[in-house]
């Protein structure tokens, strides 16, 4: 009775292997990307099916996986990863939006022989350059702030000399005695004032350094060139000064002085040029200049001025060379004793005609022989004067 019923069950479960055998095999889709094996058909074709099925529902199965990640990088779009096609690449959004890509693994080693990065030194650079540039352009404002106050000082200084000028003159004319001339020493020019400036930067080094900063210029550089650049400032000093209102207003009120000595029959002598240490200065570094670096703004048709050359001057301008101020000063005041009747306009001109030579028409330095003619022709025209007082 046992063996039978061993038997049977025996029977039984070969028969149930059998017809599980028989049955054909259904895998379980994936991700919707994988097709279903078709059922019902011959336990020969169902075991081919499952084979091939299984194996490309598997290479399916990872092109979903990688085709579901490439979609969510290209916007959500399903990319079904078939043979023969390569993936798309990463786009830039993702790299710039902070998405990083897969990395190789490194290692230890790998990472310590790897190069240092170099992009924290880009940001350092610029940072660098950005304020060299800013120290440039504050350094060049500097030197415009500085170059601007140098011209507000030389042009304050200006100011100061004529004003002094003005007042001198003014106090004299109140009692002028008998002489009919003043002699005036003073000198306002380009020159003049250069030299105030300079004095002190030419004996002290670190004032030198200064000056030459603030005049766009290198520490070391040579005195010739620092004394050029010096000298365009003060002449644009000076120009500035003559086309302001206060300048115009001191010239003017200079003019109506001179117009009083004119009508007391005073002549003023004032020097044409500034013979100072700064032309001395000029010729030690061998640097040239005009005359009108030199000359005094007190240079004025209404009186008379010492020249250095003998062709300076005009026909409204008289300038005499060869004398200096105080001896031209004595010699108009003999002008005067000879003749007191003599006016300014007619003592300038007893003055140019004695310095131009008419022979060969060029002017000349004044000199003993030119004193005594002029004093004879002070001396004639003064019996002109009188004959025609009592026989005209």
């Amino acid at each position: 009775m046992s063996v039978r019923l061993a038997q049977a069950i025996s029977r039984n479960g070969a028969a149930a292997q059998a017809s599980k055998a028989a049955e054909p095999k259904r895998e379980e889709p994936k991700s919707g990307t994988g097709k279903p094996a078709a059922g019902g058909g011959g336990a020969g074709k169902a075991a081919a099916g499952g084979k091939s099925g299984g194996a490309q529902g598997a290479r399916r199965q990872e092109g979903a996986e990688s085709g579901g990640q490439l979609g969510a990088y290209t916007g959500g779009f399903d990319s079904s990863m078939e043979e023969g096609h390569e993936s798309f690449p990463r786009p830039r959004l993702s790299v710039i939006n902070g998405e990083a890509a897969a990395r190789p693994v490194v290692t230890q080693e790998q990472a310590q022989a790897r190069p240092a990065p170099q992009m924290v030194q880009a940001p350092e650079l610029s940072r660098e350059r950005r304020v060299e540039s800013r120290e440039n352009s504050s350094s060049q404002q500097g030197g415009m702030d500085i170059r601007a106050r140098l011209r507000a000082a030389v042009m304050d200084r200006v100011a100061q000399g004529m004003t002094d000028v003005i007042e001198r003159l003014s106090g004299f004319l109140k009692a002028p005695g008998r002489l009919g001339v003043v002699n005036l020493s003073l000198v306002v020019s380009e020159s003049a004032l250069t030299y105030e400036v300079w004095r002190e930067p030419s004996a002290v080094p670190e004032r030198r350094a200064r000056m030459a900063a603030a005049l766009g210029l290198a520490p070391q550089v040579a005195d010739a060139v620092l004394l050029r650049a010096l000298m365009a400032e003060v002449h644009e000093a000076f120009v500035a000064f003559r086309a302001s209102s206060g300048g115009r207003e001191l010239m003017q009120r200079y003019e109506q002085v001179l117009r009083g000595y004119e009508e007391a029959k005073v002549l003023p002598v004032v020097p044409g040029h500034d013979t100072g240490p700064m032309l001395n200065e000029l010729a030690r570094v061998g640097l040239a200049h005009e005359e009108a670096f030199s000359r005094s703004l007190l240079v004025h048709p209404l009186l008379v001025a010492v020249a250095l050359t003998p062709d300076e001057g005009t026909d409204e301008q008289v300038m005499i060379a060869g004398l200096t101020v105080p001896q031209l000063g004595m010699l108009v005041a003999q002008l005067r004793r000879v003749n007191p009747r003599l006016t300014n306009r007619q003592v300038c001109m007893l003055l140019r005609r004695v310095s131009t030579d008419r022979e060969e028409g060029i002017r000349r330095c004044v000199g003993q022989a030119e004193v005594e003619r002029v004093l004879e022709s002070a001396y004639q025209l003064l019996r002109m004067t009188v004959f025609e007082l009592f026989f005209v």
